[in-house]
């Protein structure tokens, strides 16, 4: 068993995000390109003689930290009873979250948490399990999961578990932006009809816009179905998005909303437009970042 640990939860944006079609199983089909980067929680991990778990997102606003439970709602916690049911270990660990990434803003942060317990506690108890095995148990807990226990660049088809990987374009910065609008998955995906601007079509070139390094292309060419289902009923989701788009930066909404991720050439751009945000009075939280290459999250 290790001394102590850090394991670090690497978060996600999605460059273009297709509903194909619903499930038999009543989730639903997408398409989407899932991208690492580098804004990521903290899993700390040090002897004990049991199990004790605990949490704190002191750099969020009060908002967020109320929406994080940790106790075994938690989702790296149910990683943690996951892998204790899989290999039968009584070992102990004083284990400790450190958030950053904000919850319920289709950055995959519980997701992110979840793949760092299982990557940490593979270490820490020494358990040795594989790659193979650690994916299994992502997919149970979540279908992010088992991208981001790998991360980079991925091609992500069924319920976003299907994962084919590709190289990841250079580094960009990224400015994260996330208006304090609550939004319901469930209640998207529930409005789905079938009909989407985005398909299988616009990912693949999405893709292949990747391929060649062009991530401007690559944000310029995206479409998200959830955008079309949200849009119409939250008016600051649209105007968040204009505020970037009709002051040139290529802007896209993450997942199921409801956070904007605008490409920026550089960190200077990201201060400023922070400094546009809070001058014109939006009571959106702001974080910078940048997109992450396979080897950033090893």
């Amino acid at each position: 068993m290790s001394k102590s640990i850090e394991q670090l939860g690497f978060s996600k944006i999605n460059i273009g995000l297709a509903i194909t079609g619903k499930r038999d199983d009543g989730y639903h089909n997408i398409d989407s390109i899932f991208q690492s980067i580098r804004l990521a929680d903290s899993i700390y991990f040090a002897k004990h003689h049991s199990v004790v778990f605990s949490g704190i997102a002191p750099e969020l606003p009060q908002y967020i930290q109320d929406l994080i439970p940790y106790d075994e709602r938690n989702l790296a916690l149910k990683a943690l009873r996951e892998v204790q049911a899989y290999t039968g270990c009584k070992a102990g660990a004083a284990i400790h979250l450190l958030k950053r990434v904000p919850a319920a803003a289709g950055l995959g942060g519980g997701s992110a948490d979840a793949a760092a317990m299982l990557l940490g506690l593979n270490k820490f108890w020494d358990l040795r399990l594989t790659t193979e095995e650690l994916m299994t148990l992502g997919a149970k807990l979540g279908s992010d999961v088992p991208f981001l226990l790998k991360g980079g660049t991925a091609r992500g088809t069924g319920r976003g578990e299907e994962l084919n990987y590709h190289s990841s374009p250079d580094p960009h910065w990224l400015l994260l932006v996330k208006p304090e609008v609550s939004i319901s998955t469930a209640v998207a995906y529930g409005r789905y009809n079938g009909q989407s601007k985005a398909s299988s079509d616009t990912i693949t070139t999405v893709l292949s816009h990747l391929k060649n390094n062009d991530l401007y292309a690559a944000f310029t060419s995206s479409a998200n179905t959830f955008e079309e289902l949200l849009f119409p009923d939250h008016e600051e989701l649209i105007s968040c998005k204009e505020f970037f788009t009709s002051r040139g930066y290529p802007t896209i909404m993450t997942g199921s909303g409801p956070t904007m991720v605008v490409l920026l050439d550089k960190a200077t751009q990201a201060l400023a437009l922070q400094e546009e945000i809070k001058n014109s009075g939006h009571n959106w939280l702001s974080l910078i970042t940048k997109t992450c290459t396979q080897e950033d999250v090893q």
